[in-house]
Parts: structure tokens; sequence; C-alpha cells
């Protein structure tokens, strides 16, 4: 994966040349995606650019990329891991290819088969393609929503990029901070595509494709969904499932360790990045580059169980200890990256992991994401199984709210909105409190509430959680960001494509089995991950939030009065109430279940100072 970013004229009448200068700065700020070099293309109507991250086809795979009568042009920031087969099949159709690299299947892909090109990639992708013929420019992102892009609309053109610091360099984008962003954050675990932090400034969703032709309206087509069944699946039976998921996830690491570079892995002591690491020892690898943080201590420190996987694959092992001073030092260069305010401090860990692979041979890791939001490893998932008891506790205006967000009344997807909405009107600004519904997360559903009928409890979450958790948030701020910074690529096998279409059609019971959580994942991983950790419960990966740090030297800079004043975004009193409450003795947040309201406020305040974004 590399950063792409370009931009498109939507004037049939306008004649001005693209400024490859302005192109040139986009590239700038983002060249801790791609250090291997740098290319850009001028086109008729615009621009495309691109920073390389090299992985296959070292010495003749930079982009961007044309087709063999160079009508068609690409950029795309990403991996293509079904990209032998694909070849082998365009070869035979008479496509000739002018490099090795994997991204190249993809303009020949769409001249064989038009705008349904995306539904034959497996793999991570953000793609830019300029078809001259047609004049028409196609923004694309992939399945899942792993690889980010971002774009918006400014004197008549459109601009776009892998990170919104690169379209910020485009002269006119304005600096707008977006109440519903910060809204979204307070509510759901992040944004939520199509909204940013930034005004005006829109990312892609997982699965769409944004058709612009110039004097045309822009086109945002839905190419693919998490699409699960509300009839109950025939059932195979145990033995299958369990052996086809093997498979499957074996294929699905071989696919990501394929590149001319060294690959590793991340290992934080749970089950998901267990299996990944562990298959990897077991059939795939004699030696690799393993990394893990080390947090805290107590109930915080998985080091123990980081050990006995390392024991089991028998790795070339970096580590590094994220002590509370290593939060407050680093946080702010994590929201530069991230482009975004958090309420929970694990980014920070993300981080520091990042940097330590750049020290290291490798350029890309594998993770285990995705696998809770798939297969059922929240504890929401367990706390579904008592939906009868919190019935009589729910509120009209809450079972109004979930039905008008979930579609079920009786649904909670983590929160009593109406209820957390009272701290919200004390926390915003006076002058924001009367003008909340303009910007209210929960207005109205952020996922397509017609794919939620008549579905099961257990595919309802894991539908949210794709769209809500995974896609922006841990694949987004929490992923994506986080390893680009230092120049890392991040891949996750549980989002094989092969895999997404197995978990639809797998029976809920295999899923969760009472409150045993990820079972068939366990099972299939029986033999291959130490008993130990098949056997732990469920423990959510956290750091230490803003009651650890709120002492700190430093923190004034960013929850000062007159910065608070200046920016009108939070209440100062109130502000300063939390702090008094943090600062308390005894006082401590119960981890991922409260929600660090301090810390949304440090992270808003860090976010609009360093990118100098007004209301």
């Amino acid at each position: 994966m590399c950063g792409i970013a370009g931009f498109f004229n939507l004037s049939l009448e306008d004649s001005r040349r693209a400024e490859l200068g302005v192109l040139e700065n986009m590239l700038h700020v983002i060249r801790h995606r791609g250090p291997d070099g740098r290319q850009s293309l001028l086109l008729d109507r615009g621009a495309l650019g691109f920073n390389r991250l090299s992985f296959i086809d070292l010495e003749g795979g930079m982009q961007p990329l044309q087709n063999e009568d160079e009508t068609v042009s690409m950029v795309c920031n990403g991996e293509i891991y079904n990209f032998a087969v694909l070849r082998k099949e365009l070869e035979d159709k008479g496509h000739r290819f002018r490099t090795k690299v994997d991204v190249e299947v993809i303009l020949h892909l769409y001249e064989e088969y038009g705008m349904d090109f995306p539904n034959r990639l497996n793999g991570q992708f953000a793609i830019a393609l300029y078809d001259q013929k047609h004049r028409h420019l196609l923004l694309v992102r992939d399945q899942m929503g792993i690889a980010p892009l971002f774009y918006t609309f400014v004197d008549g053109r459109i601009v776009f990029a892998s990170e919104v610091k690169a379209i910020l360099e485009y002269p006119g984008v304005e600096r707008r901070l977006n109440l519903k962003a910060v809204d979204q954050l307070m509510n759901f675990p992040g944004a939520v595509a199509p909204e940013t932090f930034f005004r005006g400034v829109c990312s892609m969703r997982g699965g769409h494709m944004l058709r612009v032709a110039a004097g045309e309206e822009p086109q945002d087509l839905e190419y693919w969904d998490l699409i699960y069944s509300a009839e109950e699946e025939e059932d195979q039976g145990e033995e299958y499932y369990v052996e086809t998921l093997r498979k499957l996830l074996k294929d699905a690491i071989t696919r990501r360790l394929v590149a001319d570079v060294p690959i590793g892995f991340y290992i934080s002591g749970g089950l998901d990045s267990s299996a990944v690491a562990c298959c990897i020892g077991k059939y795939l690898l004699n030696s690799a580059y393993s990394f893990s943080a080390e947090i805290g201590s107590g109930e915080l420190d998985e080091s123990r169980f980081q050990k006995l996987v390392r024991e089991r694959v028998g790795t070339t092992h970096y580590s590094v200890k994220m002590a509370e001073e290593e939060i407050w030092k680093n946080l702010p260069q994590v929201i530069y990256h991230a482009e975004s305010a958090v309420k929970e401090t694990y980014d920070t860990a993300a981080f520091l992991l990042s940097d330590l692979v750049r020290q290291s041979p490798a350029k890309a890791v594998l993770t285990g994401q995705g696998a809770d939001e798939l297969f059922d490893g929240y504890v929401g998932y367990m706390v579904d199984f008592f939906r009868e008891m919190q019935k009589g506790k729910m509120t009209p205006e809450e079972c109004e709210a979930n039905e008008r967000l979930w579609g079920d009344p009786y649904f909670r997807y983590e929160r009593n909105h109406p209820e957390i909405r009272k701290i919200h009107r004390k926390l915003y600004h006076a002058d924001l409190r009367g003008e909340i519904e303009r910007f209210s997360a929960w207005a109205e559903s952020p996922v397509n509430v017609e794919r939620l009928k008549g579905l099961s409890t257990q595919k309802r979450r894991s539908y949210i959680d794709s769209k809500l958790r995974l896609a922006d948030h841990l694949l987004g701020e929490h992923g994506d960001r986080m390893f680009f910074s230092h120049s890392v690529e991040g891949r996750h096998p549980f989002l094989d494509a092969e895999i997404v279409d197995f978990v639809t059609r797998l029976p809920d019971k295999y899923k969760l089995r009472g409150t045993d959580e990820k079972y068939i994942i366990k099972k299939a991983a029986a033999g291959i991950v130490p008993d130990e950790i098949l056997k732990r419960k469920k423990f959510p990966f956290q750091a230490p939030g803003m009651s650890a740090i709120v002492k700190r030297p430093g923190l004034d800079t960013f929850l000062s009065e007159d910065l608070l004043k200046k920016q009108g975004v939070f209440d100062v009193d109130f502000v300063q109430e939390l702090r008094k409450r943090y600062a308390q003795e005894d006082f401590q947040l119960m981890g991922a279940y409260e929600i660090d309201y301090l810390l949304i406020v440090t992270t808003v305040t860090m976010l609009c100072e360093r990118y100098s974004l007004t209301l």
C-alpha cells in the first residue's frame, strides 16, 4: 500500500491546466505513506499522484499505471491478493502487462468488465481510475474499507487523497471542524463514513464507488455490502465449518505473505493475532519477525500470553513497553496522523508498534483485526442474551431511538443515547446546545437499516460493528493511519473476501456458543494455538485513559480556559468540573465501558490546534 492524491475538473468549460506544484505539495505531506518513490501524471482533465511503498516488482512497479493504449490511467493504494489468478485469466484474453506489480490487473479488469471490476478483486485497495474515452473518474474503496480514500469538492474540482492532510494542501479547501463527527465519537466508536472531522471532506465508504464525469452529477454507487440472510442457514455440521475455516485462514495468510520484502506479524496475546501467528509458524515460515506492545501491569499486562506465542512460533521478536508517560508524550503526534479525535488511548500503542516495525527489516505486518466483528467476539454479543431482562429497563425514548438507529426498539448498541445526551448537553458550549439536532449523530441511522430487517440479533450486531467499529475506527484511524505514520502496511487475513463470504453463511451457533465467543475460531485453532490462550476469557485491548494522565504537566496546553473559549466547542465550566473529578485519588474509569469525555475534549482541541480548524 502507498499514498495517492489527485484532482479532476468537473466543468466542461474548465480549461485550466493541472497545477503539478499543488499535487507535489499534496504528496509531500503524506510522504510517510510511500518513501520509496514519487511520481505524477498529467491528464487532460486533472492529475494523478503516487507515493510508493514497494512490495512487489521493486524496480518496475511505479505508478501511475496506464493500459496498452494509454487511454486508462490509474493510481492504487493497496494490495490485490488474487492477482496471480486474475493476471493469467486476463493474459489468456489477450491483455498485455507492462509490470509484475499486483495492482496492474485493475486496469485490464476495467477494460474487460467495465464498472463491475471491483467485484473481481480480493484485497485491500483505494483506487483512482481515469477513463479518457468516457471522460470519467472512478474512486473506489475496497469492500471492508481497509484502505482509506477521502475527497472534497472545491472550485469546480474534486480533490482526493489517501489522507485528509493532503487534501488540505489544495488551495481553497476550508479548515472547519465537523461537529457531526465529534457527536459520532461521543455516541459511537468513532466517526462513520462519509463523515470526517473536517467539514466538507468526505470519506469513501467501504464497498462504494464514486463516478465523476465532467458536466454530470457525481454518482455514489454501492457495489458490495456485508449481506446476511434473514433465513436460517443450512447446518453443514461442526466438522465441516472447522475444517473450512482452518483452510480459508491458511490460504488468506499465505496470500498476505507474498512480497519481495520481509513481512512480520503482531502478537497481542489474544486469540485472533495468536491464530494468525501460530498458523504462520506451523504451516508457512520457519522464522519471521513479530512485534508486541507491553502495556501497564496487572490486568493490563498480556506479556505472559505474548511470550507463549513467541515460543510456539519461534520468531525474531521486537517489543515495546508503553508507560503512561509515553501516552502523553506521543498523543499529539498520534492525533495528527489519525486525523481524528479519540476516546481511548490505544492508538498510541499502535503508533509505537509501527515505529517498532520500522526499526526492523519488515515492511508489513499481519494482524488479527476483523475477527471480533465477524465472529461475535465482543461483550455486546453476550449481553444480547439478556435482551428480555433489558426490555423492562428501556424507556420509550430509548426504544424510539433504537428503532430509528438499528431497526429494533430493544436492540441497544453500546449506549443509551437519550441518557448520555444529558451529559452531552452539559459538555457542549452553550452556543451549540440549541443546535444539537443539526449535527446529532443519532438524528438518523448511520447504517442502512433496510439491511437489518429480519436479522438475528447476532447478525444485526455484526453488521453494525462492521460499519461503526471496524471500517473507519479500527481499520482507519487506529489501523491504517498508525501503520503508515511509520511507513508500514497492515494486512488482515480475517478480512479476506473468501472468509467474509464464509461468515455470511455460517450459522450463529458456531460463532457464539452460550457465552463462549468466537467458538469456531477456537475450534479451528485447536492444536495450533497454545491451550492457555484458547481457554482465556475475552480481554479487551486497553491502554490507560485520562484518569491516569490528568495530573501530568502539559495538560493545560489543551484544556486551558482561553483555548476552550476560542474554539467554542466545549463548555469551560463543565470541562473544569471533569478535571476535578478525574483528579480525585479514587477516581477510575471502567475501561471501555465508560466514555472518557475528558480525553475526547483534549484530543478535539489537539486536532483543532494542529490543523487550524475553526467552527
